[in-house]
């Protein structure tokens, strides 16, 4: 019986670890989908290598975010109001301070070196943004010229340093967070045309000054897909074979021969969602879907539970990210989307991804926990009244 009380005591402590209202069934997706992700990293592996040196480093990633997750969860997210401001200027600051001193890798100056690891520091610029826009636009009780001017100049500075980069993708990204956050907090379809509108200027405009000679082919590859199927359409023509390639139960982990002889080009992050569907086959990709249904479905259910607007947008911010993220990476890899480099959210390799994409979902699980006082009055007021 003593035994048991101990083991009893101990399993109570570490429930406790975690605020009893956490979304459970969102960190089993979350989880799983990390699962697969490790998975295709560990089948990566070269012949004389036993398991993947990718593998370990995006476990240690997925170990750190997990942590990270935990503990903005725990953190009621009203309390970061005070310190969003500093925590945006501290993120432009390393956007400047990587144009000088980052490091150049096939063209791009996107990663600093720390202690050995290489960091993004795009990939948490669009978490500082979200939070940011969150706290600019909940003060507003609509959509006018005013909160479209401030959130809009708030947006094009990190959007003009991730271009300077230059990463097309992260700037597409970061820009339709803001378009979105907007329309969930009631964008009038007049002011949506503006945007448009302006928008396909600006575009015109990049074409001719701010986009490289590559970005430009994989927007043209997009158009004409067999115009040059061995040089700028090479990817997306392996891609498509991969993934039929793998029909419905796949060729097995580590039996893929377009991944593992290395016709795939980026196997591990851009398109790994076609690894998984030439290894995995049609089940596999339907099993990546499925778990990222669920994990959109959780998060919008978390936005709609909370009545405050800063955790709304919080929320609709993060899902808005996910969908993204996933909707792209899924449609370059089927070719019906240009190729811009937006890693596939917690499944590809990339740490910087990975930690962003903790912090993110530990933000939606701290609005769920904490976001309870817009629905339930505390226990001390309720005895109080």
């Amino acid at each position: 019986m003593e035994i048991q009380a101990v083991f009893g005591n101990v399993f109570c402590m570490r429930l406790k670890l975690l605020p009893p209202e956490v979304d459970y069934v969102l960190i089993g997706a979350v989880l799983l989908l990390s699962g697969i992700g490790l998975a295709m990293l560990a089948s990566a592996a070269d012949v004389s290598a036993t398991i993947s040196p990718l593998f370990f480093r995006q476990a240690t990633a997925l170990f750190l975010g997990l942590i990270g997750m935990w503990f903005i969860a725990k953190i009621p997210y009203h309390s970061l109001r005070t310190v969003i401001p500093f925590l945006f200027a501290a993120g432009i600051s390393v956007q400047f301070f990587l144009v000088i001193v980052g490091r150049t890798i096939r063209g791009t100056v996107s990663r600093l070196d720390f202690f050995g690891f290489q960091i993004q520091p795009s990939e948490f610029i669009k978490v500082m943004l979200l939070l940011v826009l969150a706290l600019v636009l909940a003060k507003y009780k609509h959509v006018g010229i005013r909160a479209l001017v401030v959130s809009g100049v708030l947006t094009a500075l990190p959007v003009f340093l991730v271009l300077r980069e230059p990463d097309f993708g992260m700037a597409a990204l970061i820009l339709s967070l803001w378009v979105g956050l907007l329309m969930v907090f009631g964008l009038s379809w007049k002011l949506f045309g503006t945007i448009v509108l302006i928008g396909a200027m600006l575009f015109a405009g990049a074409w001719q000054t701010l986009l490289l000679d590559y970005q430009k082919e994989r927007i043209l590859t997009f158009l004409h897909p067999t115009a040059d199927p061995l040089r700028s359409g090479y990817n997306v023509n392996q891609s498509i074979i991969a993934l039929g390639s793998g029909e419905i139960l796949g060729r097995g982990l580590g039996h893929g021969p377009q991944s593992q002889l290395k016709f795939l080009p980026e196997r591990h992050t851009d398109f790994i969602l076609a690894s998984v569907g030439e290894e995995l086959g049609f089940i596999g990709v339907v099993l990546v879907v499925g778990l990222y249904s669920i994990v959109l479905v959780r998060i919008i259910m978390i936005a709609r539970a909370t009545r405050d607007p800063f955790g709304q947008l919080i929320a609709s911010g993060v899902f808005l990210i996910f969908i993204i993220g996933f909707t792209v990476n899924a449609g370059m890899n089927m070719g019906i989307l240009p190729v811009t480099g937006i890693p596939l959210p917690l499944v590809s390799y990339g740490g910087s991804n990975l930690l962003a994409s903790c912090i993110l979902l530990g933000l939606a699980l701290s609005v769920k926990v904490h976001g309870t006082f817009s629905r339930h009055a505390p226990s001390e007021l309720s005895n109080f009244i």
